[in-house]
C-alpha cells in the first residue's frame, strides 16, 4: 500500500470511529491531525494531506484552547468526518469539501486569484 493509500485508510478508520462511538470525537480527530501533520510523503499528488491537517488542527485547537467551544467543535468533527467519508476518493468532491471546510466553515482566507 502506498503512502497516500495508508494515509487515507488511517483517516477513513478514524473518521468512521467518530461516527460509531458514543464517546467524544476528540481523540480520533487528534489522531487524524497526527496522521496529516506527520510529514509522511504522500504519493500520487494527494492534496488532502495539507488541507486535512489544517481542518483537524483547527477543530482540535478549539477544544484545547477554547473549551467553551467544545460542544460546537465536536459537532463539527462529527459532521466533517461524515462528509469526508461521503466524498473520499472523488477528487472533485474532495476539493469542494476541503474548500468549504477551510474557507466557509473555519474562516481561512481564500488564496488570491491570479
Amino acid at each position: 500500500m502506498g503512502d497516500a493509500e495508508s494515509f487515507r485508510a488511517g483517516v477513513r478508520a478514524r473518521a468512521a470511529a467518530m461516527l460509531d462511538s458514543d464517546t467524544s470525537p476528540y481523540e480520533p480527530a487528534l489522531e487524524i491531525l497526527s496522521l496529516a501533520s506527520g510529514g509522511a510523503p504522500v504519493d500520487n499528488g494527494d492534496e488532502a494531506l495539507y488541507s486535512l491537517a489544517l481542518i483537524w488542527g483547527e477543530l482540535t485547537d478549539r477544544v484545547e484552547l477554547r473549551p467553551e467551544e467544545t460542544d460546537q467543535a465536536e459537532t463539527h468533527m462529527i459532521t466533517a468526518a461524515r462528509e469526508w467519508l461521503a466524498v473520499e476518493d472523488d477528487r472533485e468532491a474532495e476539493g469542494q469539501y476541503l474548500s468549504r471546510w477551510l474557507h466557509d466553515i473555519l474562516g481561512y482566507e481564500r488564496p488570491a486569484s491570479s
